[in-house]
């Protein structure tokens, strides 16, 4: 197959019809992109897995078993916190609290009920009967207060904190944005003196998806906007400052206008897509129109037409291997096991295949149309790119050696750091440290020992007395092996308090008793004199439960270090009694422990596949396996720089950065293409090794230059988002590219004037 006949066809097709392509890029674009107005945004994380994985499916049986999985935690801070007038505030805090729509139950201090051992066995009584207002009332409740095992769970060990936990009915679907708006209502009527924080997984995600649609509406344009400003400076033309951009603009209009037709949400890392078509897509067009303007400036009297031929039949072959990588790139994200990443994957290497399509169609159809191009300002600036781009290539090859060494060095110790990188997905990271959502989480995690919640589903007859006991040694062996898990809660510490209370609160009586009748007698006692409602958070049935769960409180860490603790215990449950009881892992812990263990997988298997099939892919091209090494090889260093920069500086892992290798490898491999074709071409037109590089960076050059510099620009509207890795996303994307830009300018003309490949001069 001759791939350059193939594009001079499709030349000659662009020219005979170019109003009928415009037209009919008109018409499809319309067609798609009434579409947009129906997406909708999606900032959740279970929707981010397998809907097989089992945390998906235990999760879901929490909902259906205990009306949902998500709480809501409100703390709040006052250094008169248990005087009269602060207490009776919260009080009536707390029955306005109850009566938010979805919340199904509060705890809190004005609820919470204690075993208090009597002559008839035990009683339960209220912790806070009602509110004191002298002395001697005070005394006696602080003496309740210090027994109650309150301390550290409702009430800080300063006393100057209490917290309210809400549980909220997600069994259904709800608007977290109406949720949040009530709640942040609620809290602003009784907010002042004391302090109000409140920490809560869907506040989090209504508020990520709102700083979602203000991210897009600011570097979106400002992508454009500095992508256009780049070019302007480096064409000095109109029509090479609109034409790539309208070409990225289409793509990202179909993109989105084919997810609104097929119903898909914009997730999170979904509004990155915008930013990486303008980064990414425009390339195409960049290569075109550089080498059309050179073209039309060294034959100032030469026919447009042949102009234009000539330049699709010189670029049309590199730019279809730039795209065809970097498309692949992207779909091996479809071997994660993410459905966000291959969701991902698909939505950008379809933006980019739009953009590489409308590149090779619908500009030369522009350009046949309008006159040949005029230039904006001096030809000073164009004379000295050139010039710069000249004394480049020479300098490389004159020290090519000292230039290879440098980077072995530079590379060597930047890739030592990948022993120090990291994964973390906790969304608490999607926020500086001064924002609402970090300074509350931060707050109730110092009063309470954090405010993170993992639980483990156990199944089975609950009140047999060696399931309790199993649920007792596992609780153990969490708290024992593991510093991070701060508090527990289950059915088994409230039958061991009962069966101490019913022996006059003797200490040594505060474990499970060995009759099944006893325990049944303690439940319906308990039930008799309380209405039994604080079980519904650990009892799916308080007469015949068949689940039961754990509460675990964390301490805010890395969710890699969550995942530690979650293989760990799943281990001890596989090793000890799974048989007996079985049990499964949950909550929103666990959730981004199990997220953070997909994300390092997906990232190494992508990773593999993207790299193998663009070497075999090079290795084709050039017939060459030496050849396929050389396009690959600044890619790869660029990498492992990349990932050990990230390990220096303690970037982790997430759901932003793990696109970064796919974005490294698609873009990065292009200005090896388009340099080593490029170069190819000038051997085989007779030049001399040394005076083919020279002019591959004169005349080819300039289209790689222009298009790394259009990516990092594009990248760098990411700098004002919002959310902090967006940020980080950016400032690495930028680097990165920049060590592969510089990787295929300078290592590539070292290494190929030292080893003087042979697929060169084939």
């Amino acid at each position: 197959m001759n791939l350059r006949r193939i594009s001079t066809k499709l030349f000659d097709f662009d020219a005979h019809y170019p109003r009928s392509i415009i037209a009919g890029v008109i018409f499809i674009t319309a067609l798609l992109g009434w579409k947009i107005f129906t997406l909708e945004m999606d900032a959740g994380l279970r929707s981010g897995l397998p809907r097989e994985h089992s945390i998906v499916q235990s999760m879901e049986k929490i909902d259906e078993l205990f009306s949902g999985s998500d709480i809501i935690i409100i703390a709040v801070e006052s250094d008169s916190l248990f005087s009269f007038k602060t207490l009776e505030k919260l009080y009536s805090f707390n029955d306005s609290l109850e009566s938010v729509d979805l919340i199904s139950k509060v705890t809190s201090l004005f609820n919470q009920k204690q075993i208090i051992p009597d002559k008839n066995g035990f009683s339960i009584e209220p912790i806070l009967d009602e509110i004191p207002t002298d002395s001697v009332m005070f005394e006696e409740f602080f003496k309740r207060l210090g027994k109650s095992g309150m301390i550290g769970n409702l009430v800080s060990s300063d006393y100057k904190t209490m917290c309210f936990v809400g549980q909220i009915n997600s069994s259904f679907e709800y608007d977290e944005f109406e949720f949040r708006k009530n709640i942040f209502e609620l809290v602003n009527r009784f907010n002042g003196p004391e302090n109000f924080y409140v920490s809560s997984l869907p506040i989090t995600r209504a508020t990520i998806v709102e700083n979602m649609q203000r991210n897009m509406r600011v570097y979106i344009p400002l992508a454009v906007g500095l992508g256009m400003f780049l070019l302007m400076l480096s064409f000095r033309s109109w029509t090479g400052v609109f034409l790539p951009f309208f070409v990225v603009i289409l793509s990202i209009v179909w993109t989105f206008g084919v997810m609104g037709w097929l119903d898909l949400p914009l997730a999170f890392i979904g509004t990155l897509i915008p930013v990486m078509l303008v980064a990414i897509g425009n390339n195409y067009g960049i290569h075109i129109i550089s080498h059309y303007f050179e073209y039309s400036k060294s034959d100032p009297s030469g026919e447009r037409g042949q102009i234009l031929k000539r330049t699709i039949r010189k670029v049309g072959v590199p730019i279809l291997l730039a795209g065809l990588t970097t498309v692949v790139s992207f779909l091996s994200l479809l071997s994660h096991s993410l459905p966000r990443a291959r969701e991902m994957g698909v939505l950008v290497s379809f933006g980019i295949l739009i953009a590489f399509v409308l590149s090779i169609i619908l500009i030369p159809s522009v350009l046949v149309l309008l006159p040949r191009p005029h230039y904006l300002g001096k030809e000073k600036s164009l004379s000295f790119i050139n010039g710069l781009l000249m004394n480049m290539g020479k300098f490389f090859v004159k020290f090519r050696i000292q230039v290879l060494v440098i980077i072995s060095i530079g590379g060597l110790w930047l890739g030592m750091g990948i022993k120090n990188l990291k994964v973390d997905t906790n969304p608490d990271n999607y926020f500086p440290e001064s924002s609402r959502v970090r300074v509350a989480n931060a707050k109730i995690g110092e009063a309470f020992g954090g405010s993170t919640q993992m639980s483990i589903l156990i199944e089975g007859d609950i009140f047999d007395p060696e399931i309790l006991k199993n649920i007792e040694m596992l609780t153990d062996h969490i708290k024992t092996k593991h510093d991070i898990v701060t508090k527990s809660y289950s059915i088994a510490d409230v039958i061991k308090k009962m069966h101490s209370g019913f022996n006059a609160g003797d200490p040594t009586f505060e474990v499970i008793p060995n009759e099944k009748d006893l325990i049944y007698q303690y439940m319906f006692l308990y039930s008799i004199a309380s209405d039994g409602d604080e079980f519904d958070v650990l009892l799916d049935d308080i007469e015949e439960p068949g689940y039961s769960q754990i509460l675990l409180r964390l301490q805010e860490v890395r969710t890699s270090t969550i995942a530690d603790i979650v293989e760990d215990t799943e281990q001890f449950i596989q090793a000890n009694f799974y048989d007996d009881s079985p049990m499964e892992i949950t909550g929103g812990a666990t959730l981004l422990g199990v997220l953070s263990r997909l994300i390092v997988r997906g990232q190494l298997i992508s990773l593999l596949v993207s790299v193998i099939i663009i070497f075999l892919i090079m290795t084709v091209v050039f017939r060459s396996f030496v050849g396929g090494f050389y396009a690959t090889l600044p890619m790869s260093l660029s990498v492992i720089m990349l990932f050990g920069l990230m390990g220096y500086l303690d970037i982790p892992l997430d759901v932003t950065t793990m696109l970064l290798t796919s974005i490294l490898v698609g873009v990065g491999v292009d200005y090896t293409v388009h340099f080593l074709w490029h170069l190819r071409d000038h051997v085989k037109d007779g030049d001399s090794l040394d005076a083919a590089i020279t002019n591959t960076f004169l005349i080819s050059g300039k289209g790689i230059l222009f298009n790394g510099l259009s990516v990092v620009v594009g990248f760098s509207a990411l700098l004002f988002s919002v959310f902090v890795p967006v940020q980080i996303f950016g400032t690495l994307v930028m680097g990165s590219i920049s060590f592969c830009l510089f990787g295929a300018l300078a290592t590539l003309p070292a290494l190929t004037s030292i080893t003087k490949p042979k697929f060169l001069f084939k």
